[in-house]
């Protein structure tokens, strides 16, 4: 550690002694847990995390919009040839 680092770790560890009790503990709590997640992600690379992520509510776009009945029929050549232009 470079005099620089260990300089500015020593000010923010007086900084962290300022703060109320409560404060403090609710800091370790997030570092810890930060922590563990970053050692995880390296111990269990390829491992499915089970962390709460964003719920998916299914049927949420029901009847938003219909698909045409021509769905599956191929593309006329003037909108093919939009795909390959480079005008916008």
């Amino acid at each position: 550690m470079n005099p620089q680092q260990e300089n500015t770790a020593h000010s923010l560890y007086a900084l962290y002694e300022t703060l109320p009790n409560d404060v403090q503990k609710s800091f370790l709590e997030e570092l810890v847990q930060k922590k563990y997640a970053e050692i995880k992600a390296l111990a269990f690379p390829d491992s499915t995390s089970h962390e709460k992520r964003n719920t998916v509510i299914l049927g949420v776009m029901e009847d938003a919009f219909t698909i045409p009945d021509n769905f599956d029929e191929p593309l006329s050549e003037d909108i093919i040839n939009e795909f390959y232009s480079h005008k916008i």
